[in-house]
């Protein structure tokens, strides 16, 4: 079971706590949802068709968030509150940023509007390595276009 230290977070004192992952690039801690500051992930249902096959990204990004989070224990700061209520925060897990960490791997995109073009890097190097949702001949969408085309 992963353990979170969080810190003028959720509470007002270090405490420990249950931590899930909702999708790539939100986790919900103790039943609060907090989203990762700067990245957008695939959606959980999200799937994209990569070398002719059609690969459940969605659940892939889950899964490269989940071993993120299994590196060490997970500190968030709060940065903002977002338009449907939701933390939003940056997060690390260990000494390792959780959104770059992701960014890096492939599995979400930097979000330069709002994290001031930190994770470009990042996202520069998983283009150039063919990581995620950057491997192979591929046709996936943005997350936020897969949310507008497919709305709950």
């Amino acid at each position: 079971m992963r353990l979170l230290f969080a810190f003028m977070l959720l509470v007002a004192s270090p405490a420990l706590a249950a931590v899930q992952e909702i999708d790539g690039d939100t986790i919900r801690i103790d039943g609060a949802r907090v989203r990762i500051w700067g990245i957008d992930a695939p959606e959980r249902r999200q799937t994209c068709r990569i070398d002719g096959v059609e690969r459940p990204i969605g659940k892939e990004a889950i899964e490269q968030l989940h071993s993120i989070l299994a590196e060490g224990e997970l500190r968030c700061r709060k940065r903002d509150t977002d338009r449907y209520g939701r933390t939003v925060a940056e997060c690390w897990a260990g000494s390792q940023s959780i959104a770059d960490a992701m960014v890096r791997s492939g599995w979400a995109w930097a979000l330069p509007r709002y994290s001031q073009d930190a994770y470009l890097p990042a996202q520069q190097e998983a283009e150039q390595a063919g990581r995620g949702v950057s491997s192979g001949r591929r046709t996936c969408e943005a997350p936020a276009r897969f949310r507008r085309d497919h709305p709950r």
